[in-house]
Formats: structure tokens, C-alpha cells, sequence
């Protein structure tokens, strides 16, 4: 433990920080036409783009836990004014649909990229970077908009096996020598059958050296 919380905690913001610098988060938020529409907001788009990204890293904590947890290491990042106050969750819930998804797509299209280096063990294969396929799913809440999108696992309507929630599928590439995520893709769910969602995973595919 250390003074305001264990320290995994600050070890985990610290890698989100050092990974996810404050300038690609603006950049990204000005691409997607997501910049604050007034100033002196209390939760502005690049607090909102690093507070769901916490989200992620303690996922048992709710909305304000999150947001506590982040205060200190933003102001850290100079992206915290001492005259703003924690939200609640109203008004984070709010902050978020207005932020949307795409500056999160966009910045992880900006930052996850190999790392692994020339003499990585396992990283290569003659002038090929070794890369692998995976999957898995997330249970989304029953809302009439994810159950369009994304759809139930099962075979049907009276399927006795058909999910209680509609299942968002993921496919990502890897890479295999660092495990970092480099590319990733969210979809809903495709019944086929009985069986079908028994998917090959950890497949193996080759980058080029120089396409990376």
C-alpha cells in the first residue's frame, strides 16, 4: 500500500500515462470533431478519453471510484483544474455519450503498434514479424440498440441455449513476442448453427519486418 491507495493502482495509471501521452488524446479529439462545444467544463473530452480508459483497468469499481482514482494523476498531467470537484455518475454517464467512441477508436488506432524490438526473443522469423489472431466476447447490456447490433449467440428465438445478453465478438492481431494488442475489431454476434461459437483462436500469421 502506498499513501491513497494500493500501489498497483498508481503503477497502472503510470503505464496508461507513459503509453497514452496527453498530446495524441488531443489529436485524436480534434480528428473526430468531439473538442469541448464550452470552457470551464468539469469533465472536458480528454478527461473523459482517459477516464474510460480506467474503466478498463479497474472494471469492479463504479463511475465515482474511477474518478477519484484518477484525480491525483491528472493533475499530474496537468489535465485536472483544482477548482473542479469528482463528478457524479449522472453527470459522467452524460460526459461519455457526448465524447461517443471514435476518439477511443482513433487513438488506438494511433498508439497500439508493435514494440517488440530486433533482438526481442521470438519477435521474428527471418524478415517476418510473428503475429497471432485471437478472440473473445463481451456480454452487452439488453438494450434494443446492442441487441440490433450485436445479436444473441444461440440458433434462434427458442433456442433453450440462446444467451440472456447479446454478445459483442472481438478479433484482435498481436503481437506474438510482446503480446501488445495492434489492431482490434468489435462485431456482433453470427449464429450458425449449433456449435458455432466454438472458434479457432491463437492462430498464427507473419508481418512483414518493413510493414510494421
Amino acid at each position: 500500500m502506498v499513501a491513497g491507495g494500493p500501489l498497483t493502482d498508481w503503477i497502472s495509471l503510470g503505464v496508461l500515462a507513459s503509453a497514452v501521452p496527453r498530446d495524441a488524446v488531443d489529436d485524436a479529439i480534434e480528428v473526430t470533431g468531439k473538442a469541448a462545444k464550452r470552457t470551464g467544463g468539469k469533465l472536458p473530452p480528454h478527461v473523459m478519453v482517459y477516464f474510460a480508459m480506467a474503466l478498463a483497468l479497474f472494471a469492479e469499481d463504479d463511475y465515482e471510484e474511477v474518478a477519484a482514482r484518477l484525480t491525483e494523476t491528472l493533475r499530474g498531467w496537468d489535465c485536472w483544474d483544482d477548482a473542479w470537484e469528482v463528478p457524479t455518475s449522472g453527470g459522467i454517464t452524460q460526459a461519455r455519450q457526448r465524447l461517443g467512441y471514435e476518439p477511443l477508436a482513433e487513438l488506438f488506432s494511433q498508439v497500439a503498434v508493435p514494440v517488440a524490438e530486433e533482438l526481442t526473443r521470438g519477435a521474428f522469423l527471418g524478415p517476418w514479424r510473428l503475429m497471432a489472431i485471437d478472440g473473445f466476447e463481451w456480454d452487452a447490456p439488453a438494450t434494443e440498440t446492442n441487441i440490433a447490433a450485436f445479436g444473441f449467440s444461440g440458433t434462434g428465438a427458442g433456442d433453450p441455449d440462446k444467451a440472456a445478453f447479446p454478445k459483442a465478438r472481438v478479433v484482435t492481431i498481436s503481437e506474438c513476442a510482446s503480446h501488445a494488442v495492434v489492431d482490434a475489431r468489435i462485431g456482433g454476434w453470427s449464429a450458425r448453427g449449433p456449435g458455432s461459437s466454438r472458434w479457432p483462436v491463437r492462430c498464427c500469421v507473419i508481418w512483414r519486418r518493413t510493414g510494421c
